[in-house]
């Protein structure tokens, strides 16, 4: 019995001294400050003091604009032609320009031009990537059906702009997502469409925003884009 109150006595002293240690190089570490030394290294060369950084103020977090739209699986529809031809400016000109070079090299055959060709080629390519695009937009929201139905459903859906980040309520769920994660915006005649880096988007119908704070929320929301470069866009797909 005493020697196992000997080891007891011996594992309470050992750690005792390893807390110990452990706070003299706590203090150790807190009393040595290299900007200090540098700043004192300075100052005793050049005889002038080291003005100091001020620390930058964060700016507090307060509402700026609020807007609440009944979204439903219309807006759902509109939201995805709109991504899928009108998001990227690109799109719809590669669309007319791509088949017409394909078809005007098509159409010729040995040296010579057949506008037969032409017309054939052009109508099977447009026909083609029409239909690409109907059964992409009708898969997205056939996906949207199976996985999340009720989003389909006619709702009140309230979105909150702040200082740093917007707030998103739908059926007494809350999300917060900060603006560093604002990739685009979008607008269309009826929507005005946010989109995130994690697959997330909002929308909102411009109806239910006043035209005055429509105007003054553009290039608010606008200068909390952060835009990615080529390469983040294709490493975050």
């Amino acid at each position: 019995m005493s020697e196992e109150l000997k080891r007891l006595e011996a594992e309470d002293e050992a750690v005792e001294e390893l807390e110990e240690d452990l706070e003299e190089e706590e203090t150790s570490a807190e009393s040595v400050n290299p900007d200090a030394d540098i700043d004192r290294y300075i100052q005793e060369l050049t005889g002038k003091a080291v003005p100091q950084k001020e620390e930058a103020k964060e700016e507090p977090e307060v509402e700026h604009f609020r807007v609440t739209s009944q979204i439903g699986e219309d807006d759902h529809k509109a939201f995805i032609w709109f991504s899928t031809l009108l998001r990227h400016k690109w799109v719809i000109p590669s669309f007319i320009i791509v088949p017409i070079i394909f078809s005007v090299l098509f159409a010729f055959n040995e040296g010579e031009f057949y506008s037969g060709n032409l017309i054939l080629s052009l109508v099977v390519m447009y026909l083609a990537l029409t239909l690409i695009v109907v059964i992409r937009c009708n898969r997205w929201i056939s996906k949207i059906r199976k996985n999340s139905p009720k989003s389909l459903y006619l709702t009140d859906t309230t979105l909150i702009f702040l200082t740093r980040s917007v707030v998103h309520l739908k059926n007494e769920n809350r999300s917060k997502v900060s603006y560093v994660h604002m990739i685009g915006t979008g607008e269309s005649k009826r929507h005005f469409y946010m989109y995130f880096d994690s697959g997330k988007s909002m929308v909102f119908r411009k109806e239910d925003m006043p035209a005055e704070t429509l105007a003054a929320f553009r290039p608010f929301i606008q200068s909390k884009v952060h835009k990615r470069s080529l390469k983040e866009a294709l490493k975050n797909r």
